[in-house]
């Protein structure tokens, strides 16, 4: 997951499409049932980070969950900054043969924060003079990774990570050993256990894709879950269920997407699987476009531009989108809430991570279709998959 957003073209960009289409989009009207608290609206500016953003958000809506009001802004650099030396340590052991950039996955942050706790972004900033600007930074840290790992040498000399972590100084800091927090004094491992107080164990990642079997665990194969992360993977509509029992019980909800479909429009606010639009039709023509079969809906289908009928998402139709490489991962968010269109079609409340530069101040509205359609993980409190827990294994 590293999809990123330049602000100014995406704010440019946001004012335009309003302005020409204003009345079409102001058609989408949602009425909240289900909103969860959270913190305010950040900014990734220009990284990859969308993983770090959205899981930070979770964490500190767990928090609220647990009773503090009022968490702290928590540090999403500290974690990205690890995060880059654990890779380049990984691509290195792999001889060059792995995936390394700014991406990554929700468990990279439960990872880290496990090994080496967490600040407050007080204690490290995420910005700079400059702001956040990682793509300077990954080709130098990818250049320098790259060098050590395809050395043809015998032996590799250890103090290669003293210069890759000279960069990572350069460009974002050194990382505190202690500091102050409310008249305190914290160590990263100490706040992570006495301010944050999570139990990271209680937190399962989750897919659903009919080549690995259902109710087990498996890797899933992403170019960015190079921890080899497991999921649990469940059918597609107990994926749904899991997340409206997440949402129902207060938790929020780690949602990895594509968000490059025509029917994503982030800047109006909006995520659907277009379909056709029932205004004018014959009750007769509807039904026989709702009988085809995904595939071919998705030839006939026009752009909705309002709520109508969305193309059906079935289990072997999220597949082949997957295998074709029509549903990538590319974006990382935190679902919220249930919301409701004009017609009671049902969407879930998500929050992004480029600022509050569209209509809903940073968050949209996904369809239930299309996060059945183009979901490719999840990460949830584990008392949100019930029984689907009880006789889980690994896969064979």
């Amino acid at each position: 997951m590293k999809k990123t957003i330049f602000t100014i073209a995406f704010a440019s960009l946001s004012m335009l499409s309003m302005g020409q289409s204003t009345a079409t989009q102001d058609r989408f009207k949602f009425v909240d049932s289900i909103r969860l608290a959270c913190p305010a609206v950040q900014d990734q500016q220009m990284s990859g980070t969308c993983w770090c953003f959205s899981t930070m958000s979770f964490i500190e809506s767990e928090m609220m969950a647990n009773g503090n009001p009022n968490p702290p802004t928590l540090s999403e650099m500290f974690v990205v900054r690890q995060n880059y030396i654990d890779r380049a340590k990984k691509l290195v052991m792999l001889h060059g043969k792995m995936n390394f950039g700014q991406g990554s996955y929700f468990h990279d942050n439960m990872t880290i924060i496990r090994k080496h706790g967490i600040v407050p972004e007080d204690a490290y900033p995420n910005t700079l003079e400059s702001g956040i600007n990682h793509y300077p930074l990954e080709k130098k840290l990818t250049r320098f990774a790259d060098s050590v790992a395809n050395d043809n040498a015998k032996k590799i000399d250890p103090a290669w990570v003293d210069g890759y972590t000279k960069i990572l100084d350069e460009y974002l800091g050194k990382t505190p050993e202690t500091f102050e927090y409310k008249g305190k004094t914290y160590t990263p491992q100490s706040f992570a256990k006495e301010v944050v107080g999570l139990n990271l164990d209680d937190y399962i990642q989750v897919t659903s894709f009919s080549h690995h079997e259902f109710g087990k665990y498996c890797i899933l194969e992403l170019p960015d879950n190079w921890r080899a992360g497991r999921f649990l993977n469940v059918k597609i509509d107990d994926m749904i269920a899991i997340i409206d029992s997440s949402l129902a019980k207060g938790h929020t909800v780690l949602w990895a997407s594509d968000v490059s479909e025509k029917g994503c429009n982030i800047n109006a606010g909006y995520a659907i699987l277009p379909g056709i639009n029932p205004a004018g039709m014959k009750t007769a023509d509807i039904q026989n476009f709702q009988k085809l079969t995904p595939e071919k809906q998705t030839l006939r289908a026009r752009t909705l531009t309002s709520p109508g009928i969305e193309m059906n998402v079935t289990q072997e139709s999220r597949q082949i989108d997957f295998l074709n490489r029509n549903t990538t991962d590319d974006h990382g968010m935190q679902i919220i809430g249930i919301a409701h269109d004009a017609l009671k079609n049902k969407y879930y409340i998500v929050k992004n991570s480029w600022g509050e530069t569209n209509k809903y101040k940073g968050y949209f509205y996904a369809s239930v279709n299309y996060v059945k359609a183009k979901t490719t993980g999840l990460l949830v409190h584990k008392s949100a998959c019930g029984k689907l827990l009880d006789n889980a294994t690994w896969e064979d």
